[in-house]
């Protein structure tokens, strides 16, 4: 096999990586609770700072937990309006990996399988 070959599958492949992580991790984003510990040293300094009571300190405790969830709010917001602008670019440069995988590295004889195989896979390209 050529170098051109190998370039081409080395590109393909790094960017269905790429794809399948971003995908993966952008799901992995939108799915974790916000997490207790971004502002635990923060509420431990005011609590130990102001000496709050224990009903004052349950207020801050809910202070902070609506304050991560609006900000989860916001990132989830944003990586959607991001993920929906890449969106075209992505089928665009899919769809063109796709094309020098099936006519510029398969021989004639192999299209007609790969073709069978990704046939499943036509909306994400």
């Amino acid at each position: 096999m050529g170098t051109r070959a190998w370039i081409l599958i080395l590109a393909l492949v790094c960017f269905l990586a790429g794809l399948a992580a971003g995908l993966a991790g952008a799901e992995f984003h939108a799915e974790r609770a916000p997490a207790r510990s971004a502002f635990g040293a923060y509420e431990l300094g005011l609590v130990e700072r102001f000496d709050l009571d224990p009903e004052r300190q349950r207020l801050l405790v809910g202070l902070v937990d609506h304050y991560n969830l609006e900000i989860e709010e916001i990132r989830n917001r944003h990586t959607a309006e991001f993920q929906r602008e890449m969106e075209p670019e992505l089928r665009r440069i899919g769809l063109e990996y796709r094309t020098l995988l099936r006519d510029r590295l398969l021989p004639p004889a192999k299209r007609a399988e790969f073709d069978r195989l990704t046939a499943d896979f036509q909306d994400i390209f």
